[in-house]
């Protein structure tokens, strides 16, 4: 995906509640600087955020996985740095779809409700950041944050930590029949939210 200055791309940020229309001001390597068309203060955002990028290229639509470098609300503008894209036709349900939403979180069979930002989700596991320290192996339950209720638990098989966040990688654990098949709808209606909303930014005003 090579993205150019003046592209038109779709921004997704936990704190909104719908997609953003933007513009690519500057590219160098897989640092990129948009400016939304509407208000950044809209979004309560932080540095190392997940945030998902989306645009069509060659009637193509990509979806990118990126982190929160920057924010400057004066002038409506994000700096991103993309961790990997692609295309999203014929996407498997397996392979982890980029998102950015919150979730509550609870240690095995604690009360206590820690909030993550899920980065990306597949039918067999998901990605989190969080400033919450959890270690290796424990089980977490999860409360999405969507139109569609979902619970979920999963198990941290993998973990990381950079300058602002710590990164999970966990594999989902099913105990419901239901909830593979409420997962698959949610997968698929966010697939096609992204590529109805992309079509629709390059149609003239």
């Amino acid at each position: 995906m090579n993205i150019k200055a003046g592209e038109i791309v779709s921004i997704r940020h936990c704190s909104g509640t719908k997609l953003y229309k933007s513009i690519v001001l500057d590219t160098i390597d897989d640092i990129l600087s948009v400016k939304l068309f509407e208000e950044v203060a809209l979004l309560n955002c932080s540095p190392g955020d997940p945030v998902v990028l989306g645009c069509e290229l060659d009637n193509e639509v990509y979806m990118g996985s990126c982190n929160l470098l920057d924010i400057d609300k004066d002038n409506n503008k994000l700096s991103l740095k993309i961790d990997n894209y692609e295309t999203i036709t014929n996407k498997r349900l397996y392979e982890r779809f980029p998102v950015s939403f919150y979730a509550d979180v609870r240690i095995g069979e604690s009360q206590k409700r820690n909030l993550v930002l899920v980065k990306n989700i597949s039918i067999n596991g998901l990605m989190i950041n969080t400033k919450f320290d959890f270690p290796l192996y424990q089980e977490l339950k999860f409360e999405l944050h969507l139109d569609i209720k979902l619970h979920l638990k999963a198990t941290v098989i993998r973990k990381s930590k950079d300058t602002n966040n710590y990164e999970y990688g966990l594999k989902i654990i099913y105990t419901d029949v239901n909830t593979p098949k409420l997962l698959k709808k949610l997968i698929l209606i966010l697939k096609q939210e992204q590529e109805d909303f992309i079509k629709k930014m390059k149609e003239p005003n």
